[in-house]
C-alpha cells in the first residue's frame, strides 16, 4: 500500500470512529456475545440506564503504583489506574483505533502526525489538559529510564501547536504509529504532579478516594469527567467501584457467586463454566492476545545453550497444555508473542511437538543424561495449572523443573530473586499490544527495555527496524513472519497459550465491554440494573 492510499485510508478511519465534539462510546456494545445461564444473548444500547451504585471488583493484589510508565505492569494496578488515566487513542475489540483525548489525527506520509486534542477535559485537580501535558507526558515516555523509551525511539519531536493541537515527528515513517500509542503506559499526565507514583491525577471517568494493599481500593466518580454517553448522558453512570484485593481467584469466584463481588476478569475455563451455570451471574468475552510466554535467561546455563533451549520447544505440547488447562478460553499460538488475533500478521506455522527430537537436542547441547531447572511461576490463575502441566511434560523428555510459586506482587516488585527479572525461568503473563512490534520493542530486541532474558540477535533486530518504515501493508506482514521465524528457531521464550478475555459478572451489571487487553477494560460505561 503506498503512502497516497494510507492517507486515504487514515482519513475513512477518521470518519468511522468519530472526530471532532464530544462523542464517546455507547454504553453498550450491539451484537457483542454474553452469556447468562449457559444461553447467549446479544446486547443493545441500554436506554433509560440507572445511575448509582458501586461496582465492586474481584481482583490480584496490586502494589499500589500509579505510575504506568514507571511500575512494574501486574494486572491489579494496570486495571485500576486505567480508570483514572487516559490514552490519546486506545482499541476497539476489532483492533482498531477509537479516539480518546485525541479527537483526529491524519498523516500524508506516516513521518509527521497532527493529533487534535478533545477539548474542555479537566484533570481530578482542576486543570485543564491542553498539549502542553502531551509533550510532558510522552517526554516521561521517552526518559532514560522508561520502559517505552526503546519502543518510541523514532520519535523526534512532540510539539505544541496551540492548546488543542499536536504534532509528532518521527525519524523515519511509521505507519503503526498511532497503534503503539495505544499502550497503557503511554497515559496523559498533568505537568503539574511531582510524583505520578505517589498521585493519581488523571482526565478518566474516576478518581482515587483511597488505597489499602491487600485489601482494596476505593473509587469514586469523576465529577468533571468529559465523557458523555450516546444519547448526550454525562458519564460515569456509577458512583464508584472497589477493587478487593485477593490472590485466590477461586475464592473471587465464590464471592461473585455470594454477592460480595460484581464482577471478575481473567477467569479460567473451569471459571467461566461454573458463572455460566449460575442463572445470577454471565459471563462477556473478546479476543485478545493475552499470552502466557516462558520467558528464559540465555546468559548462564542451561538457558545459554541454543540446542537445549530448542528442546525445551520441541518438548512443549502447547495444544495439550490448552486442552488441559484452559479448554476453549485459548489458542496455542505458534509459540511466539505474535497470536492469531493479529491476523495478517501472524505466522500460522510451527515446528511440530517432538519428545524425541527433543531428547536429541538435549544430548547435543551437553545433557544427555537430562538436567535440573528451577521455574518461577506467580499464583495467579492459569500460571500454577500451566507450570504443573508443563512440569509433566518437561519430565518426560529428562528435565526436571522445580516450580517456586510466589504471589504476583512479589513477582512484580522491583526487590528480591524470585521476580520476573531476575528467574532463570519464569512464565510472564502479557497483556494485548495493539500491534505485535510493541512486544519486539519491549522485551525482545538487544536494547528493550524488559529484555530480561538478555537474548540478543542482530538480525532480529535488523528486520523489527524495518517494521514500521514499510508502508506496503503485504511487506510488513512479510516482515514480521520473518521475525517470528527468528524466534521459532533461536527460542529466547515460548509462549504457551494465547487466552480469550473472558470476565464473570453479576446479572445485574451491565455496560461493560472488555478490551482486548481485558485488564485495561474501562467501567465508564457500566451500570447496575437493580
Amino acid at each position: 500500500m503506498g503512502l497516497g492510499v494510507l492517507a486515504v485510508l487514515l482519513a475513512l478511519t477518521l470518519l468511522t470512529v468519530g472526530c471532532g465534539g464530544n462523542e464517546t462510546t455507547t454504553t453498550s456494545a450491539p451484537g457483542a456475545v454474553t452469556t447468562v445461564g449457559g444461553t447467549e444473548t446479544t446486547a443493545a444500547p441500554a436506554a433509560g440506564v440507572p445511575r448509582g451504585g458501586v461496582l465492586k471488583v474481584g481482583m490480584q493484589p496490586g502494589n499500589g503504583q500509579y505510575d504506568p510508565v514507571m511500575m512494574a505492569g501486574s494486572v491489579g494496578d494496570i486495571l485500576l489506574t486505567v480508570q483514572a488515566l487516559e490514552n490519546l487513542v486506545d482499541i476497539s475489540q476489532q483492533f482498531t483505533l477509537i479516539p480518546v483525548l485525541a479527537t483526529e489525527w491524519n498523516t500524508t506520509d506516516a513521518k509527521v502526525w497532527k493529533v487534535t486534542l478533545r477539548d474542555g477535559v479537566k484533570f481530578t485537580n482542576g486543570e485543564a489538559f491542553t498539549s502542553a501535558d502531551v509533550v510532558y507526558s510522552f517526554g516521561r515516555l521517552q526518559a532514560k529510564d522508561s520502559p517505552m523509551a526503546e519502543v518510541l525511539a523514532n520519535l523526534q519531536s512532540v510539539v505544541a501547536d496551540d492548546p488543542t493541537h499536536v504534532t509528532f515527528t518521527l525519524k523515519s515513517p511509521d505507519a503503526e504509529f498511532m497503534m503503539v500509542i495505544t499502550d497503557y503506559r503511554a497515559k496523559m499526565f498533568c505537568k503539574s504532579v511531582a510524583d505520578p507514583m505517589k498521585e493519581l491525577v488523571g482526565t478518566g471517568p474516576y478518581m482515587l478516594e483511597s488505597f489499602a494493599a491487600e485489601d482494596r481500593a476505593v473509587l469514586k466518580a469523576n465529577p468533571d469527567y468529559w465523557g458523555k454517553d450516546d444519547k448526550g448522558e454525562k458519564l460515569p453512570y456509577l458512583d464508584g467501584i472497589e477493587f478487593i484485593y485477593s490472590p485466590d481467584t477461586a475464592g473471587q469466584i465464590e464471592g461473585l457467586r455470594g454477592g460480595s463481588l460484581n464482577w471478575v476478569g481473567g477467569i479460567t475455563a473451569d471459571q467461566k463454566a461454573t458463572v455460566e451455570a449460575d442463572a445470577n451471574l454471565k459471563t462477556i468475552t473478546t479476543k485478545t492476545n493475552y499470552c502466557n510466554e516462558l520467558q528464559i535467561r540465555v546468559d548462564s546455563e542451561p538457558g545459554s545453550k541454543k540446542e537445549f533451549r530448542q528442546a525445551l520447544w520441541a518438548g512443549t505440547d502447547r495444544q495439550a497444555l490448552v486442552d488441559l488447562v484452559a479448554p476453549g478460553v485459548a489458542d496455542p499460538g505458534n509459540g511466539t508473542l505474535v497470536g492469531p488475533a493479529y491476523a495478517a500478521y501472524y505466522l500460522d506455522e510451527s515446528p511440530p511437538y517432538d519428545p524425541a527430537k527433543a531428547k536429541e537436542l538435549l544430548a547435543k547441547a551437553g545433557y544427555p543424561n537430562g538436567t535440573k531447572i528451577r521455574l518461577v511461576a506467580q499464583t495467579a490463575d492459569p500460571i500454577p495449572a500451566l507450570a504443573t502441566a508443563w512440569q509433566a511434560q518437561m519430565k518426560a523428555i529428562g528435565v526436571e523443573v522445580e516450580i517456586q510459586q510466589v504471589p504476583t506482587d512479589v513477582y512484580y516488585a522491583e526487590e528480591g530473586q524470585d521476580n520476573w527479572y531476575k528467574a532463570p525461568f519464569g512464565i510472564v503473563d502479557w497483556g494485548t499490544r495493539a500491534t505485535p512490534i510493541v512486544y519486539f520493542n519491549l522485551a525482545l530486541t538487544s536494547k528493550a527495555a524488559w529484555n530480561y532474558g538478555q537474548w540478543k540477535n542482530p538480525e532480529f533486530d535488523a528486520l523489527v527496524a524495518k517494521i514500521p518504515g514499510t508502508v506496503d501493508d503485504a511487506a510488513r506482514a512479510d516482515l514480521y513472519k520473518q521475525a517470528q521465524k527468528i524466534l521459532q528457531d533461536e527460542v529466547p521464550m515460548i509462549n504457551f497459550v494465547v487466552l480469550l478475555g473472558v470476565a464473570g459478572e453479576s446479572k445485574n451489571v451491565e455496560g461493560i465491554e472488555l478490551n482486548p487487553d481485558w485488564a485495561h477494560t474501562l467501567f465508564r460505561t457500566a451500570y447496575l440494573t437493580k
